[in-house]
C-alpha cells in the first residue's frame, strides 16, 4: 500500500516539475517566440513621393516587406494584391506598415510607383514603395533582407519578410502558400498593436 502511495506521490511530483520547467521556459512576452533572423543593413532609397527613405524610417513600427516591379506579369500583381489584403486586414493596427521595393528602378520611378500603388488602393501613410540606385537595391535585397538573386536581381524573391520595430527580420513567408500567409497574419499580430 505504501508503494502505491509513493508511486502516486512520485507521479505528482514529476508532473509538477514538468509543469514548472515548461512555464519557466515559456517567453514572458509572446513577441519573443519569433526568432530574430537578422538585422537590416543601412540603406537610403526614394519613396513614391520622391522623399528619402532609409533604415531609420523603419524604427518603432512593424513592417512586411517584399520585392516587386511594376511591369512584372508573373507573381508581382498577386503579391501586391496580397499586400492590399494585408493593408485591409490590419487596418486597425496603428504600427503595421508595408514596404514594396522595386527591383527595376530604371523604369520604376517614384511617379510610376505612386500610380502602381493607386491601382491597388495603397494608403501611402502605411504602404511605401521604394526605388533608387540599382546597386543599393541589389545590396539591400541580398545583404540586408537575404533574398533575391546575386546574379540578377530582376529574378527576385516572392517571399514576404516580417520586420520588427528594431528593423530586425522576424520571419519569411512564401507568398503563394495560404498556410504561410496565415502564419504571417498570426506573427504580424504578435508584433503589431492591433486594436479591435
Amino acid at each position: 500500500m505504501s508503494f502505491l502511495k509513493d508511486k502516486h506521490l512520485w507521479f505528482f511530483v514529476t508532473f509538477g516539475v514538468i509543469i514548472l520547467v515548461v512555464s519557466l521556459r515559456r517567453p514572458e512576452n509572446k513577441k519573443d517566440e519569433l526568432p530574430v533572423l537578422g538585422e537590416l543593413i543601412d540603406f537610403r532609397l526614394t519613396d513614391q513621393n520622391g522623399d528619402e527613405f532609409g533604415k531609420e524610417d523603419l524604427y518603432g513600427k512593424v513592417w512586411v516587406a517584399d520585392f516587386i516591379f511594376t511591369t512584372c506579369a508573373g507573381p508581382c500583381p498577386v503579391m501586391t494584391s496580397q499586400f492590399a489584403e494585408l493593408q485591409s486586414r490590419f487596418a486597425n493596427a496603428s504600427d503595421l506598415n508595408l514596404l514594396s521595393v522595386s527591383v527595376n528602378p530604371e523604369y520604376d520611378t517614384p511617379e510610376i510607383l505612386r500610380e502602381y500603388g493607386q491601382r491597388y488602393g495603397a494608403d501611402y501613410d502605411k504602404w511605401h514603395f521604394l526605388t533608387g540606385d540599382k546597386e543599393a537595391i541589389h545590396k539591400l535585397a541580398v545583404d540586408g533582407f537575404k533574398v533575391g538573386s546575386v546574379e540578377d536581381p530582376i529574378f527576385h524573391s516572392t517571399r514576404f519578410i516580417l520586420l520588427d520595430g528594431k528593423a530586425r527580420i522576424r520571419g519569411y513567408y512564401i507568398s503563394s502558400e495560404l498556410e504561410e500567409m496565415q502564419q504571417l497574419w498570426r506573427d504580424a499580430e504578435l508584433l503589431a498593436e492591433v486594436t479591435l
